[in-house]
């Protein structure tokens, strides 16, 4: 893992919504959302960092989407941020990987939470809770092709192991992709460890 520059809460919001927006499972929930808030798709498609307004939509956005900044959903307990950066991932740096906590990527990993040990019992033709594994598998070709995707987004505590929080899917291809899996950039969140482990 190289770390490359200072990010911020702003950046990973973005890439965050820009992730969800292209994703088949929650591209028309967002869409829905955002017809709510009356908010214009190029806050995602051409974004400008820079504009405040923008930014404060966007939060606005991903709080109203996923409960990010009110302490709701996937983002109860979520751990205080003392530090944005931009990662560089490479094939090493696979088994520093894990998922949350969460019933169908424990049960995917083996009760390991490694993306590696998921992409095994994928290929073995392992499905969990009756759910296809095909997603994994064109998400794989994808990075095979030269498919790119939007920035994943992680949390540390101490920049040695890594825990996912936004590009599970994603992350498990790249798993099952491994050759492929080389100078990937991704948010990471410094956060303390005693609210990571809390939260996960």
């Amino acid at each position: 893992m190289k770390i490359l520059y200072q990010s911020s809460e702003e950046e990973m919001i973005l890439e965050y919504l820009r992730a969800e927006i292209s994703s088949e499972r929650f591209s028309d929930d967002i869409q829905d959302t955002m017809k709510k808030l009356a908010l214009d798709e190029k806050i995602i498609s051409s974004a400008d960092l820079k504009s405040d307004d923008e930014n404060r939509k966007r939060r606005e956005l991903l709080g109203s989407f996923r409960g990010y900044g009110r302490n709701q959903s996937m983002f109860e307990r979520f751990p205080a941020i003392t530090d944005w950066i931009l990662c560089s991932f490479s094939q090493k740096d696979l088994e520093n990987i894990r998922y949350i906590h969460y019933s169908y990527w424990s049960e995917l990993s083996g009760g390991t939470h490694l993306p590696v040990d998921a992409a095994e019992r994928i290929r073995k033709g392992i499905c969990i809770y009756g759910q296809s594994n095909e997603g994994f598998i064109n998400a794989a070709a994808y990075i095979r092709n030269g498919g790119t995707f939007p920035k994943m987004f992680f949390l540390t505590a101490d920049f040695k192991s890594f825990v996912i929080v936004e590009g599970h899917l994603r992350m498990t291809a790249y798993a099952m992709a491994p050759d492929y899996f080389n100078d990937v950039e991704v948010i990471v969140g410094k956060c303390d460890a005693d609210e990571l482990s809390g939260w996960m």
